[in-house]
């Protein structure tokens, strides 16, 4: 059985942050703030969510 691949959210190039909720309402899970602290990707921990700054 294949997993799907993990969604993957563009973000604005200055965002130092992000934050996640799963995205499905109360299906989700709790919320979760990620830094990029450097990085130019971010994975959430809970749902596998990707967060990627925008190319300048």
């Amino acid at each position: 059985m294949r997993a799907d691949a993990p969604e993957k959210i563009l973000v604005d190039r200055n965002a130092d942050e992000v934050s996640c909720d799963g995205g499905l309402g109360p299906l989700g899970h709790p919320v979760v703030f990620y830094a990029f602290a450097g990085a130019d990707t971010v994975r959430c921990g809970y749902c596998d969510r990707m967060f990627i700054r925008k190319p300048d």
